[in-house]
């Protein structure tokens, strides 16, 4: 059973005593494309995707995790691919530079081409909620479009959708350069890069999100529980940090 959430919900009490201790209960709909509603869900720790329901139409589904995959940075592992990467000169010779922009159009769009409009979790409704959302380095939320660029040959060859809040990073969609052996490694490599920028900003931590996917795991990531989660968001969330936006 899926349940609706709305605003009530998200009143401290009812969030502490109904639905942080609800296991059971992970995901709840919306129909409520609000930009204040979609900060408040995910200040509470919930990360919200959409979905095209047959009968009620473009949904916004909030997802409050049993477990969450998390990253530290003394825990952040370079594999051998990355390290022999980074020592070949081909960063250099490419002109690798990682940026984090405002602006998530060319993102978004990059990703709708990587995993397919129809297969999309971002829906139309969900494209232009993003595009109100705040920006800027706002402590409470900022969306952020981050880019890992070949200036040599000025192409977006990696990328990601993700937002600050306070001193925590969250990711929610990732793409690289499909079917093309000569970028292979450089979305890892992309994953890499923003996570030294984080800590060198001062970030706490990056939620990294649902904990199956192995990649995570590889980069370092450990699984936290709710709680253990939940302890750690709900003050490093509140915390003021460097703003991201900047090119590297």
């Amino acid at each position: 059973m899926i349940y609706r959430i709305s605003r009530s919900d998200l009143e401290p009490d009812f969030l502490h005593e109904i639905i942080y201790p609800n296991l059971e209960q992970t995901l709840y709909w919306s129909d409520e494309w609000d930009p204040e509603f979609y900060v408040a869900l995910a200040r509470a720790g919930f990360i919200s995707i959409s979905f095209q329901d047959p009968d009620r139409g473009p949904l916004l589904l909030p997802e409050l995790q049993d477990r969450y995959a998390v990253l530290d940075w003394e825990n952040l592992h370079l594999s051998r691919r990355i390290r022999k990467l980074r020592r070949s000169g081909r960063l250099e010779e490419e002109g690798i530079e990682l940026r984090v922009v405002d602006a998530c159009e060319r993102v978004i769009d990059r990703l709708l081409d990587h995993h397919g409009q129809r297969t999309s979790w971002l829906t139309e409704p969900y494209c232009r909620l993003i595009a109100r959302l705040p920006t800027g380095g706002d402590v409470d939320f900022s969306i952020q479009g981050v880019e890992l660029w070949s200036t040599g040959r000025n192409r977006l060859v990696a990328g990601e959708l993700g937002y600050t809040i306070g001193r925590t990073y969250t990711s929610l969609s990732g793409f690289c350069a499909p079917g093309d052996p000569a970028w292979r490694g450089f979305g890892t490599l992309q994953t890499v890069m923003l996570a030294e920028l984080l800590m060198e900003r001062g970030y706490s931590f990056w939620n990294l999100g649902h904990w199956k996917q192995a990649y995570k795991l590889e980069l370092g990531a450990r699984v936290l529980e709710r709680r253990d989660f939940l302890a750690r968001w709900l003050t490093a969330r509140d915390e003021p940090a460097d703003r991201l936006a900047e090119s590297r």
